[in-house]
């Protein structure tokens, strides 16, 4: 399969882009030596090979499980941390214009 320079014109057009000749060219150049590269990879024979989604079995896995243990924190314990409270509430600086 080759790209052509009619079909790299269209797609300038449908994008809405102005390319000068040298840039279609280097375009051209650019995505034919993509799809030749491509046709290499498509020639690998993969008849027996398992298909996988990640490139390694991951038989162990060292992470911890999570355990759920809900934290309540009391009004008066978050408050003693607060730089500044008002009233029972923490007072913050405005962030917005």
């Amino acid at each position: 399969m080759k790209i052509t320079k009619e079909f790299v014109k269209i797609l300038i057009d449908d994008i809405l882009l102005e390319l000068t000749d040298d840039e279609i060219e280097e375009v051209l150049r650019t995505e034919n030596d993509i799809l030749n590269k491509f046709e290499k990879v498509f020639l690998i024979n993969t008849d027996n090979v398992k298909e996988s989604h990640y490139a390694f079995d991951f038989k162990n896995s060292y992470m911890r499980d999570d355990d759920e243990q809900p934290r309540v924190i009391l009004k008066e314990e978050m408050l003693q941390n607060a730089p500044v409270k008002k009233d029972g509430f923490v007072v913050l600086n405005k962030v917005v214009k």
